[in-house]
């Protein structure tokens, strides 16, 4: 993450570091050391290039106290080259330390914020780090030969130290158990639950964990802060040395002098040395210095979250022994087990031919089909019980009315449009005589037709229904198969977070809510900016549109996890991608004022909210 911010940020100074040698310049017996130390130097910074270049120019026969360098050699070309080269180094190296020391405190703040959060972490991580607390005391032991009381380890006494609200008296075996409480005072730690008595004074520690890293934190974007405002100083300085005459050298450069002289005073707080390569080499140093003071202040507190062997070591050592013990249970039940995966895959046999694979065929056959055939009855049984109706009407009117071929035609299209008037009329002058009628037959000939003819309109009926039917056989042969699909696509959805390792879209949704988080941290620095850690700083700038070091600082490491997140999770070629980065380098820019960066976040929600989804996660809809 740092690397990306750190090339990008002073890539734009890498040309005004170039070599450029005119056709006029004749070689000297140095130049071939100066080539090979400047082309070295065209690599990644690093402090081994930097003291090999500071050595080389150590020993270059031209020094501060004798001007006067020999133009028509190319001297001063390259002796130039090489200290703009070096200054750049040691610029970008500076960026890049007090960035990695920043986001680490950061990230390491965090974490211990995660631990605070549940006492079942906290208690997880006394466990986890026994074994390097017991360590400790064994040295003191050893190295000071003091003697220990075994009551000073029983539970009932550790559970008091966590757990019970009164103070508590340091001594080396609690400091050696607890090294963060040496800035505590000396005969009392007053520190007690913070929040209505729920908390522990194991969260109160965690607590002080915490806030000693956002103190290195702060003091370190801070510093950074300051470097970034240093960059045009700088730029300034290697322009003007880069155009500089053949016959004068960078010691001359006045730019250059005074970014140097305030560099010093950003890093190491000291200036006292005069002259470009003194400079140079008590920066060095003091970067050389930094980190080892760093690294011990860092230890001595034990402020690092635990190594990843000590967070597992746990589960490391109760791994073996629950492994034997499963495997024995396991040989010990392998009757019942055997029956219990027979039925599994039984189950499973039975779920996927049931209720899937013969759902499924049951579509398909209902697609092929086109829904020709019936559900309830069929079209050639309505056909029949409608054509014995006819025959049945047409002879009793044939013998009854003596009916023509004619009439008997016209009654036939009455018949299939439902009018049985002829037949009702003969019904109505049998039921006048129904004995006489009865004899005769004509009574019930015509009540016959008129239960067929009911017959016929409950057919047709029933026939209307099973073309309902048919016409949503489809939507039920989908339907019967949806459960199955639905358990499908579940068990297959949990199946693929299980054992893919592709994150989601744009990173998946922890991704995006840690971008989301910093894009709110950003907001929150530029409208309520943090507290300056130096008393003597321009107190003016707080409520002024510009933005003092700290917050230029604070705002740089969520820059730069912007950054990485866009280089890593958004599609490589992308407008996404390329807007979003167009963004970040906009706020990256130490020369916008607040009111402008806060113009740019505003934008930013608006343009990328929505498609990365910040607004699902803030649990809402967008109101910009």
């Amino acid at each position: 993450m740092t690397l990306n911010f750190t090339v990008h940020y002073t890539e734009r100074l890498v040309p005004l570091t170039r070599l450029q040698i005119s056709a006029q310049i004749k070689p000297t017996s140095d130049e071939g050391a100066l080539k090979s130390t400047h082309a070295m130097l065209q690599g990644l910074p690093s402090e081994a290039t930097v003291q090999q270049s500071i050595n080389f120019l150590r020993t270059f026969p031209v020094l501060e106290d004798k001007p006067g360098l020999q133009s028509d050699k190319g001297e001063p070309v390259f002796y130039n080259a090489v200290v703009r080269k070096t200054i750049f180094n040691m610029y970008a190296l500076a960026v890049d330390l007090y960035l990695e020391e920043s986001s680490a405190a950061q990230l390491d703040a965090e974490w211990w914020a995660d631990i605070e959060q549940s006492t079942w972490s906290v208690a997880s991580y006394l466990l986890q780090s026994l074994p390097s607390r017991l360590r400790r005391v064994l040295q003191l032991i050893q190295t000071r030969k003091m003697s220990v009381r075994l009551s000073a380890f029983r539970p009932s006494t550790i559970a008091r130290f966590y757990w019970d609200a009164a103070p508590i008296r340091l001594n080396p075996f609690m400091v050696a158990l607890f090294p963060y409480l040496r800035d505590q005072p000396s005969v009392v730690a007053s520190f007690t639950p913070v929040i209505s008595g729920k908390s522990t004074r194991a969260d109160s520690l965690c607590q002080l964990r915490r806030k000693k890293l956002e103190k290195v934190r702060d003091e370190r974007a801070e510093v950074l802060g300051k470097l970034l405002e240093l960059r045009s100083l700088l730029s300034n300085g290697l322009e003007a040395d880069f155009n500089v005459s053949t016959t004068r050298s960078s010691i001359d450069n006045q730019a250059l002098t005074e970014f140097l002289f305030k560099f010093a005073v950003v890093t190491s707080g000291d200036a006292s040395q005069k002259g470009v390569l003194p400079l140079i080499e008590q920066l060095l140093s003091a970067f050389k210095n930094h980190g080892i003071m760093h690294d011990a202040y860092l230890n001595a507190h034990d402020l690092r979250r635990p190594s990843r062997l000590a967070l597992l070591w746990p589960r490391l050592f109760l791994l073996p022994p629950l492994t034997l013990y499963c495997a024995k249970h396991i040989y010990a039940s392998r009757a019942t087990l055997a029956d219990l995966m027979l039925d599994v895959v039984n189950t499973v046999q039975n779920f996927f031919k049931g209720w899937l694979f013969d759902p499924i065929k049951d579509v398909l056959i209902t697609i092929r089909a086109g829904g020709e055939d019936g559900v309830i009855v069929r079209r050639e049984a309505v056909a029949a019980d409608f054509d014995s109706l006819e025959r049945m009407t047409l002879a009793l009117a044939r013998e009854k009315l003596g009916y023509s071929s004619t009439q008997l035609e016209a009654l036939s299209q009455q018949i299939r449009q439902g009018d049985l008037t002829a037949v009702l009329k003969i019904y109505e002058e049998d039921i006048k005589n129904p004995v006489k009628s009865a004899i005769s037959g004509t009574l019930l000939r015509s009540m016959f037709i008129q239960v067929q003819k009911a017959k016929v309109d409950l057919d047709q009926a029933l026939a209307g229904i099973d073309k309902l039917l048919k016409s949503q056989e489809l939507t039920f042969a989908f339907v019967g198969v949806a459960p199955a699909l639905a358990v499908i696509y579940v068990a297959g959805g949990f199946l693929r977070g299980l054992l893919s390792i592709r994150p989601g879209r744009y990173g998946g949704k922890l991704r995006k809510t840690s971008v989301w988080l910093a894009m709110r941290r950003i907001e929150r620095l530029l409208l309520f900016q943090p507290k300056l850690l130096h008393h003597h700083h321009d107190i003016e700038n707080v409520h002024s549109d510009t933005i003092p070091a700290l917050t230029t600082g604070l705002l740089v490491l969520s820059l730069a996890h912007l950054r990485e997140y866009a280089l890593t999770s958004l599609p490589a070629r992308s407008r996404l991608r390329e807007g979003f980065l167009e963004d970040i380098e906009f706020l990256e820019d130490p020369g916008l004022r607040r009111s402008e960066k806060l113009r740019i976040i505003d934008r930013m929600w608006k343009s990328w909210g929505k498609e990365l989804g910040w607004y699902d996660l803030a649990g809402g809809g967008s109101n910009r």
